[in-house]
């Protein structure tokens, strides 16, 4: 790679990965057992908001704490470049988040460039909900009727509030029975560097034990000069603790 392909790839990759996977480390989880059948009357757009709301509040005194295996993979065909991170993660309440590297090979270059700048801006967001997704952030619009890995669910549009690079514009699907986020897509409400275009995230959550916790990260982005560049973020739970009670070995998914 050239000395001018590695500056940029370094500014756009960094700016955009780095920034836009900080979504809130305030995991949004379950408990409140809120059920609408959607079969039957469809609940209006501020009481399903207003249930998520909620459902995120209790959450937050309900997980306690959980240990993660996480995997990190980036590649960049252009220039034949690809990385792979294992790190530790403890999230313990109300809102510390340690990470630990377990294993890293394939380019230094990525993995101090991108994956470096990820657990950066994790930490830095762990405390903060201005990236949550809340009604102080979002305006809301009900699309309809959803799925999300064979679970029934509500499917809204976001729109920012204002322009953010930890701000999406796009689409969430709230799990019809308990109001928890299943899932979040978009790309971000602010342009983070002159240097990249196209920025797709894709953000799935998986239910543990009643508790939505991250399963999942994909994101896309074309890199001026660099071509396109692929990040995927793998979860793996070593255990969850909430209100009292600690799950195990828990077998990760495929999809």
């Amino acid at each position: 790679m050239t000395q001018i392909g590695r500056k940029w790839l370094c500014v756009a990759v960094c700016a955009a990965l780095g920034g836009t996977f900080a979504l809130s480390q305030r995991i949004w989880s379950a408990g409140l057992q809120l059920h609408t059948n959607l079969d039957h009357a469809q609940p209006s757009l501020t009481d399903i908001v207003a249930r998520m709301v909620a459902y995120r509040e209790w959450q937050d005194d309900y997980l306690r704490e959980y240990q993660a295996r996480r995997t990190f993979h980036a590649s960049n065909p252009r220039f034949k470049m690809d990385s792979t991170l294992e790190v530790r993660t403890i999230f313990r309440w109300p809102n510390s988040l340690e990470s630990a590297v377990l294993r890293q090979e394939g380019s230094s270059f990525i993995r101090e460039h991108v994956f470096e700048k990820i657990l950066a801006a994790e930490t830095e967001q762990a405390s903060k909900d201005q990236a949550d997704i809340i009604p102080k952030n979002y305006d809301f619009a009900l699309l309809g009727k959803g799925e999300c890995d064979g679970r029934r669910s509500w499917h809204l549009n976001m729109n920012p509030k204002r322009k953010d690079k930890y701000l999406l514009n796009g689409e969430v699907w709230i799990d019809a029975e308990d109001y928890g986020i299943c899932r979040v897509r978009g790309v971000p409400s602010k342009r983070v560097s002159l240097w990249i275009s196209n920025v797709e995230i894709d953000r799935r959550f998986r239910r543990i034990e009643g508790v939505w916790l991250t399963d999942k990260i994909e994101s896309t982005s074309d890199v001026r000069f660099g071509g396109n560049v692929r990040v995927q973020i793998e979860y793996t739970y070593d255990s969850v603790t909430v209100a009292g009670t600690t799950v195990t070995r828990i077998a990760r998914v495929s999809r």
